[in-house]
C-alpha cells in the first residue's frame, strides 16, 4: 500500500504543472490508500484529527447539500459533485501520509522532489517557447493561464524555502531545486499573472522572517513598496499600457472582474444560507447580469474571479463562514508546529490566501497540490507528537 501511495504522487509531481490527465491517475491511485486508511483509522479508533479538519469536512457536507438543494439549476451535477473530493482529500489524505513518511525512504523522497522540479522546469520552458517563439501575449504553460500561473507561485516559496533550509533536508537536489526556481519564475512571469505576483510578494517576507528575523524585515519593507508602486499605478495610471502589472483600474480586465464581483455578491444576496450550489455561480451569471444591467455580459458564463465570493455564491454564508474557519484554524496550528513546517507552510497559504482574492483558485490542479500540502502538514505534526 506504501508503494501505491508512493507511485500516486509521483503522479501529482508530474502532473500538477504539465497535464490534468497525469494529474487524473494520482487521483485514481490515490482514493484506495485514501479509503484502506480511512478504514482503519475508524477502525481502530484514531481519528485524531486537529480542528481544521472538521471544519473541511464540514464544508464538503455543507458544499454537497447545497447541490442537492440546487439540482434544478446546475447543468452538469456529476462535475460539481466530484470537485468536492478534493476536500475528502485533505481531510482522508492525513490518514495515508501518516503511514507513508513513517516508512518512505531517502531514495523515494529524492525521486519525488525531482520529479517535481523537472514538471516545473518543463512547464517554464513550454512557457517561454509560447511568447518568444509562438509570440502569445501571455503564456498558458502546459496546463492554462490563470492555473499554472496561480499554481507555480505557490510551489516557487516552498522550493525556495526547501533550499534556503537545504542542511537540513537530506534528500534535497539543490542544483535541480535552484533551477526549478529560476524557470519556474521566469515561466510565471511570462502568464503575467498581477494576482499571482501580488501572492509571492505577500508570502516571501514570510519565508525570510522565519529565517533570519531583520532580513525577514527588510524583505517586507521592499515587497511592500513594489506592492504601493504597483497599487499606485493601478489607481492613477493609464488605461492602455503594455505591461499587465502597470495596467490602472479603468483597464478592460479589471472592468469584467469588478462585474463578475458584483454579480457574485448579488447571488450571494439571493440566496445567502447555502447559495446556488457549490460550483455553480457560473449558472446564474447571465441571468443577473442582464436583470441587474451590469457591464460586459459577453462574459455570462465564468467563475467570480475570487474564490471567496465564489464560495459565498455557491454555498452561501454558511459556507464562507466555515471555509474560512478551515484556513483560520489551519494557520493557528501551522504556525504552532516546528519551524521547518511552519516555515514552508505559511508562505505558501499567505500566497495563496492574496491570490484567491483575485481568481478562483481550486481548480483541479491547484486543489490537489493545497489539499496535498495540508494533508502533509498535519500528518507532520502527528509524527512529531509521536516522536
Amino acid at each position: 500500500m506504501i508503494k501505491l501511495v508512493s507511485s500516486s504522487l509521483f503522479f501529482l509531481a508530474a502532473g500538477v504543472f504539465t497535464s490534468v490527465s497525469v494529474l487524473s491517475v494520482y487521483q485514481i491511485l490515490f482514493a484506495l490508500p485514501l479509503a484502506y486508511y480511512s478504514f482503519r483509522a475508524v477502525q481502530n479508533g484514531k481519528l485524531e484529527l486537529p480542528k481544521s479538519a472538521w471544519f473541511l469536512l464540514a464544508f464538503a457536507a455543507i458544499a454537497t447539500v447545497s447541490l442537492f438543494l440546487n439540482l434544478d439549476f446546475v447543468p452538469k451535477p456529476s462535475k460539481n459533485f466530484g470537485r468536492i473530493k478534493y476536500f475528502l482529500y485533505g481531510v482522508g489524505g492525513i490518514f495515508v501520509l501518516r503511514a507513508w513518511i513513517a516508512t518512505v525512504t531517502l531514495k523515494t523522497k529524492t525521486l519525488l522532489f525531482r520529479t517535481l522540479c523537472v514538471s516545473l522546469i518543463a512547464a517554464g520552458l513550454y512557457s517561454g517557447w509560447q511568447v518568444f517563439y509562438q509570440g502569445m501575449p501571455r503564456a498558458s504553460g502546459l496546463t492554462e493561464t490563470m492555473r499554472y500561473g496561480y499554481g507555480s507561485a505557490m510551489i516557487l516559496l516552498v522550493l525556495l524555502n526547501l533550499l534556503v533550509r537545504r542542511d537540513k533536508i537530506p534528500w534535497l537536489d539543490v542544483r535541480l531545486g535552484l533551477l526549478a526556481i529560476l524557470v519556474g519564475f521566469f515561466g510565471m512571469y511570462l502568464t503575467y499573472t498581477r494576482g499571482a505576483l501580488l501572492g509571492v510578494l505577500c508570502g516571501i517576507p514570510f519565508l525570510f522572517y522565519f529565517y533570519r528575523r531583520s532580513l525577514g524585515i527588510a524583505v517586507g519593507v521592499t515587497s511592500m513598496l513594489v506592492v504601493l508602486a504597483l497599487a499606485g499605478f493601478h489607481q492613477f495610471g493609464k488605461s492602455q499600457v503594455k505591461s499587465r502589472f502597470l495596467q490602472s483600474k479603468q483597464s478592460s480586465s479589471d472592468q469584467i472582474r469588478k462585474s463578475l464581483w458584483t454579480a457574485a455578491i448579488i447571488a450571494t444576496k439571493e440566496k445567502p444560507v447555502l447559495g446556488w450550489g457549490f460550483g455553480n455561480f457560473h449558472s446564474q451569471l447571465k441571468r443577473i447580469k442582464e436583470e441587474n444591467d451590469l457591464a460586459h455580459k459577453e462574459y455570462n458564463d465564468a467563475h467570480a474571479h475570487n474564490l471567496f465570493l465564489d464560495v459565498a455564491a455557491g454555498t452561501g454564508l454558511l459556507g464562507l463562514i466555515v471555509f474560512t474557519g478551515w484556513l483560520v484554524f489551519w494557520g493557528i496550528e501551522v504556525y504552532s508546529s516546528p519551524l521547518i513546517l511552519k516555515s514552508t507552510i505559511v508562505p505558501m497559504a499567505v500566497a495563496f490566501i492574496i491570490s484567491s482574492m483575485f481568481e478562483s483558485t481550486l481548480n483541479a490542479n491547484n486543489a490537489s497540490m493545497l489539499m496535498f500540502f495540508y494533508s502533509l502538514s498535519v500528518a507532520l505534526r502527528y509524527a512529531v507528537q509521536e516522536e
